[in-house]
């Protein structure tokens, strides 16, 4: 239990996929935390300020139910706070934000932000404010600087563009980690048992940045367990099922029964898109292809 007023050492910003420039900011959390005897945190916003500011939703890398999770998990740092992004927050100070809020409210002893982070009303709080204001304050301040990959920054934006076009390598490179789908199995319509395929469904998040209709290379973890998978995200157009997108692994030579648990579904490399077929029979042997395609990437892989 971390006392009410335990003293952090805080890292700022929204962490959508939580990519090598927010691991970036976490260390340095971390860090800090150490030297000062404090609590290494994470303070963001339960919702995306962009999408309460403009009305326009932006597709997420991480649903929501699962950011706080992902960034514990691959930022190490002990505590996610979550603020509500309500029309008080969005119209307050940046100044009031640090004073009252990160510091007289959590007691941040050190803040560290990214260079290009802006907080407060009208986006007015950025680096150097911050870095000025710690100062009066007597606590510490790290502005940490972009990371770069192959000349490019390390955003979540251009992430979101990788993930839309079915750059799934791209975007893990600059994730650090693949892109990823994480829900509860549920009982689908059983369109793979009757041509000798079996899947488990997901629902694909409405939140999610959602990567192209097709078949992906991808690795299924469960119970803590990771196995081979190809996964169809798309509509059955050969059986006219509907709109309604779904996420489906077939997971090779895997004879478990997974419903109500939850899963994670890792999309590798995209390997087609999802296409009608004339009949079942073309429809098989194109998953037939894809699984050996499949296979064939995970042995060079392990070369």
């Amino acid at each position: 239990m971390i006392e009410k007023d335990a003293k952090r050492a805080i890292a700022l910003g929204y962490f959508d996929g939580v990519h090598r420039g927010h691991q970036a900011l976490m260390e340095l959390a971390v860090k800090r935390a150490k030297e000062n005897g404090a609590i290494s945190s994470v303070f963001t916003f339960d919702a995306h300020p962009d999408t309460v500011i403009t009305g326009e939703r932006v597709p997420l890398i991480v649903s929501e139910s699962r950011r706080g999770e992902e960034i514990r998990e691959r930022g190490g740092v002990d505590e996610v706070i979550f603020a509500h992004f309500n029309d008080e927050m969005r119209n307050m100070e940046w100044q009031k934000f640090v004073d009252d809020v990160l510091v007289g409210q959590f007691h941040a002893c050190w803040i560290i932000t990214g260079e290009n982070n802006h907080f407060g009303y009208r986006g007015q709080g950025n680096p150097e404010r911050l870095k000025a204001e710690c100062e009066r304050l007597g606590i510490g301040c790290d502005i940490v600087k972009n990371v770069s990959i192959d000349g490019v920054v390390v955003s979540s934006t251009y992430i979101r563009q990788q993930i839309a076009m079915g750059n799934m390598e791209q975007a893990a490179k600059f994730l650090g980690h693949p892109y990823a789908l994480t829900g509860v199995v549920q009982h689908g319509r059983q369109v793979g048992r009757t041509i000798g395929y079996r899947t488990v469904n997901l629902e694909l998040p409405p939140e999610m940045q959602a990567p192209p209709f097709g078949v992906y290379v991808s690795r299924v973890v469960a119970d803590k367990e990771a196995h081979i998978a190809v996964t169809n995200i798309g509509v059955h157009p050969t059986f006219g099922l509907g709109d309604k997108a779904c996420v489906e692994p077939h997971i090779l030579d895997f004879d478990g029964d997974l419903y109500g648990k939850l899963i994670e579904v890792e999309l590798l490399h995209f390997l087609r898109p999802e296409q009608q077929f004339p009949d079942t029979e073309q429809l098989k042997r194109a998953i037939a292809q894809d699984i050996a395609q499949t296979r064939a990437y995970f042995a060079q892989e392990h070369k």
